[in-house]
Order: structure tokens, then C-alpha cells, then sequence
């Protein structure tokens, strides 16, 4: 039975954490599960610009596995986002493709042309994977391809300072700045502009996506989320000297003990001050701050378009391992009758 968990319902949403966690960890020894409270907190976050949706397949009255969907309102209103899983335990029974059915009928409802979900599997032989082909049987077209990376920490200071060198030298004409947690007014609006052409200059294969809307509000309260999560936000912006414009950015978030592991949530420089290095820049003025504010994080975690070739060579030059694949793919909906 498919049906929509009621997002105050502890004892569900328990019980799809479960799922999704364990789902989650399958080929990944790596794999670093989000304790309940951080992932909860996710989950009740409220989004005036984008809800959210949590669908539950349940057998025996508990929930085995489950689709966690996201309806933009405020741009790229054509589709839906979901990201599903099914617990090993219950595989096999039905209740991934009734989760689908559920999505593609949510997307009609919301007249929704498109529905896009992603996925990790293992670097070899990742075209004929299981979750690959599960989609493919279903209607998903391929969309995109990332690659994971993972970076041991630490990172030597030899490596840092010879890569940090060039780009300074490269980029004389910017400042870059570093911020915990929020960031000053006077760079806040330059920042969305970051955040909000990111998913258009990213490669995305078929799939074409239109600046998102991010306000100084809304990243606000997203940071504020964080904050009573337990997490740090690390920002290192580029600032343009001359005219005060914010040219690059790259945020690492660090969770709560007790994990040992950081998220690299974006890297970008926008496309009026591209050619003087500052991707490298402000991800190496970024890991110098990590290494010395947090010392016993082990590694950080990263993707990128496997196409997108200035952002795979910065990552290869500080030493990103790909580690597995992140593969993404559409459904395209048909209009109801």
C-alpha cells in the first residue's frame, strides 16, 4: 500500500528513516548515516517556495520504504524532484514501482511534465546496474551523469600552498572572505545570484533548468535550519575589489559529531569573472579554515557533471578520489485525459 506519511507522525517517520538509511548504505562502505533528529528536522522544514512530500510504502502496517518529493513553486514549476528508496529487507515485493505509479500521479495532479530523481551506484559497470535498470524498465530516460569524490583529509600543506600560490597570483584583482554559520548583508543578494544560476551553468544533459529564485530570506532560514541542526557552514566568497560584486563562492557544510566526514555544497564563479582561478581559490582558503577549525574530520564529500571539466580538474589537482556515480534520470508525464 502506497499512502502519504503524515509529517507528524513520529512513528512513521521513524520507520522511513529506517528504510531510507538502510537503502542508503547498500555498496557504500563508506557510507555515513544522518541521525534521525538532523534528518527530522529536514523533513518538517517548511518552504514557502517548495514543498515537500514524504510518500511511504507500507507493508504490515509499517513503512518499508518511501519517495521524498519536492514541488517547486517558484521556478522550474515543470517538475518534480524525488528521491526514492525501498529497504533491502523488502525489495523484490512491488514497492518501488507502486512509489513510482504514486510519483507519476502526483506529477499530474500538479501538472507536472517531469519527474527527476538520482541515484548512487558503484563506479564499475554503473549502465547496468540494478537501480538503473529498475528505472529504465519504468519509463526514466537517462539525464546526467556526477561523479562522488572523496578528499582524505588532511590535505598536505605542500599541496595547498602551491595551488593556493597560483590562483592568489592569478586572481590579484578579487578578495576572498570567510564566513561562519550566516554571511554580511552586503554579500548575501550577490550570493543567491551564485546559488541561483548554479543549476543553469551545470552540465544536466537533456534536462534544461531556469535560474532558481533563491532570496536573502530564503537562504536565511535555510542557514538558520542548519544552525539548530548542529551544522557549520562555511562560506569563501570571491569579491570583485574594484565593484564589490561577489564572483565565486564554495560552501562546506561540517555536520555534528559524531560524524567525521564534510559536505562540499557548491563551488561556483560566475561567468563575468571566469579565467583567473577563483574556484581554486576559494576551495583551498575554505579546506586551510576546515583543517584548522575542525582537525579530526577524515574526508570531504563532492560530485560534479563528469562532463564539467574545469570543476574536475580542481578537484583532481587537490586530490578527489571518484569513489561511485551519481546518476540522474527523467520520467517524462503525459497530460491526463
Amino acid at each position: 500500500m502506497i499512502k502519504q506519511i503524515d509529517l507528524q507522525d513520529d512513528t512513521a517517520l521513524r520507520q522511513a528513516h529506517e528504510a531510507l538509511e538502510r537503502s542508503s548504505a547498500v555498496d557504500r562502505p563508506w557510507f555515513e548515516p544522518t541521525p534521525y533528529d538532523e534528518w527530522v528536522a529536514d523533513v518538517r522544514f517548511v518552504e514557502p517556495e517548495e514543498r515537500f512530500e514524504l510518500w511511504g510504502a507500507w507493508e504490515d502496517d509499517s513503512v518499508v520504504g518511501a519517495a521524498m518529493v519536492w514541488l517547486p513553486d517558484a521556478d522550474n514549476t515543470w517538475m518534480l524532484w524525488t528521491e526514492l528508496d525501498v529497504h533491502p529487507d523488502h525489495r523484490g515485493r512491488g514497492h518501488g514501482t507502486g512509489l513510482v505509479e504514486q510519483m507519476v500521479s502526483r506529477a499530474r495532479d500538479e501538472k507536472r511534465t517531469t519527474v527527476l530523481t538520482e541515484f548512487r551506484v558503484p563506479q564499475k559497470d554503473f549502465e547496468n546496474h540494478p537501480y538503473r535498470r529498475f528505472a529504465l524498465a519504468r519509463g526514466f530516460e537517462p539525464g546526467w551523469v556526477e561523479n562522488v569524490r572523496h578528499m582524505p583529509l588532511p590535505v598536505s600543506e605542500e599541496l595547498l600552498t602551491r595551488h593556493g600560490d597560483a590562483s592568489a597570483k592569478a586572481a590579484e584583482a578579487y578578495d576572498v572572505k570567510l564566513f561562519a554559520g550566516d554571511v554580511p548583508d552586503e554579500y548575501v543578494q550577490g550570493l543567491c545570484d551564485l546559488y541561483n544560476l548554479l543549476g543553469v551553468d551545470a552540465p544536466s544533459g537533456v534536462v534544461e533548468f531556469e535560474p532558481e529564485t533563491m532570496t536573502p530570506k530564503r537562504v536565511r532560514d535555510f542557514w538558520a535550519l542548519q544552525r539548530e541542526q548542529g551544522r557549520t557552514r562555511l562560506f569563501a566568497l570571491a569579491i570583485d575589489r574594484e565593484t564589490g560584486a561577489v564572483a565565486a563562492h564554495s560552501d562546506l557544510v561540517v555536520p555534528p559529531p559524531p560524524s567525521t566526514q564534510v559536505w562540499q555544497w557548491g563551488t561556483y564563479v560566475h561567468r563575468d569573472h571566469r579565467g583567473h582561478r577563483l574556484g581554486m581559490a576559494v576551495k583551498v582558503a575554505n579546506l586551510r579554515r576546515l583543517q584548522e577549525e575542525f582537525p579530526g574530520r577524515t574526508l570531504v564529500r563532492t560530485s560534479n557533471a563528469d562532463n564539467n571539466a574545469y570543476m574536475v580538474a580542481i578537484n583532481e589537482d587537490l586530490g578527489f578520489e571518484i569513489v561511485e556515480k551519481g546518476v540522474a534520470m527523467r520520467l517524462p508525464v503525459a497530460a491526463a485525459e
